[in-house]
Formats: C-alpha cells, structure tokens, sequence
C-alpha cells in the first residue's frame, strides 16, 4: 500500500459572512436578508480542505485573529483532521473575513478583509521548516504577503525541501 501524499498550505483563512436578500441595497439604504450563513473559507484554507478530502495527511501554516474567528477556525481545521500546530492567533488583529451579499439570481458581491492572514510573514514559514520538510507538496495561493509567497518558493526550492505550487 502505497502512503497518503503529504501536503502543506502556506496561506488564507477566513470565515466567510454569507447574507442572502432579494435585492443589494442601495446607498444610505437598509434592506432584510432571507439568509444568512457563517462558513469557513479563504483560498488558502479551502486548498487545505480539499487535500484533506482527498486523502492527504495536510499541514497549515497560517494566521488567524485572537478573536472569535481564530479559534474557532484552528478547531475547524483540527476537525477536519488537518494539523493547525503551525497556525498562529495573533494578538491586535482580526480574523480574516469575507463579507459576501448574494442576490436571488446568483450576483453576489464581496469585501475581502485580509485581517492576519496579512502578517504572515518569511519569518513563519521559518518557525514552520521543520513541518514543511517533511511533506511532498507545498500549495500557495495570493491571499498572504507576496514577499511571503515568494519566500516560501525560494524555501521550497532548497535542497532539503519539497516542491511548491502556487494558484491565485
């Protein structure tokens, strides 16, 4: 039998604040939804998701707020069965989330704010190397730092470390 692919996602997560009306407001004006829905999201996030549901043994590296949001989305991952040891609450800073207004017939429109996902930086990925040399895969998206993006590459590039895929 041959061994579950190991992958690491170096990137978003947010929670995503879905709000279903007939009609978007206009401005100055408020209007009733008919839903709404709280789910977890960001690309990064969602590309760790995924993996897991497909038989990989997945680690995310990612920042989340010390707020409501954060843990709840470590224990969201951990649910999962994805490993958020290298998931890191940061003090002074939200979550990150993505308002998201859908109407009747699909047309939707959506506020991304980056909140920590933000200040995940190189030095990250640093304290998370020990974790990142040990699987086959690393996946990025552009939800982070670009210089965090970019350092990740070059990581992964080094002799002792795996190969990197990047998606916007």
């Amino acid at each position: 039998m041959s061994r579950k692919p190991r992958i690491a996602v170096v990137g978003s997560a947010n929670v995503d604040l879905t709000t279903f009306s007939d009609t978007f407001p206009r401005p100055g004006e408020t209007l009733f939804g008919k839903s709404f829905h709280l789910g977890f999201g960001g690309k990064g996030a969602n590309q760790a998701v995924a993996a897991r549901l497909c038989g990989a043994d997945v680690v995310m590296v990612a920042n989340v707020g010390n707020d409501l949001f954060g843990q709840a989305t470590v224990d969201n991952f951990t649910k999962i069965g994805i490993d958020a040891s290298r998931v890191r609450i940061v003090d002074g800073v939200s979550s990150g989330v993505a308002p998201i207004f859908v109407e009747p017939n699909g047309q939707n429109r959506i506020i991304v704010v980056k909140g920590a996902n933000d200040t995940l930086k190189p030095a990250d990925v640093d304290a998370a190397a020990t974790a990142l040399r040990s699987v086959d895969t690393i996946v990025l998206q552009f939800e982070i730092p670009l210089d965090t993006v970019a350092y990740t590459v070059q990581f992964a590039r080094k002799p002792t470390s795996c190969r990197v895929s990047s998606t916007s």
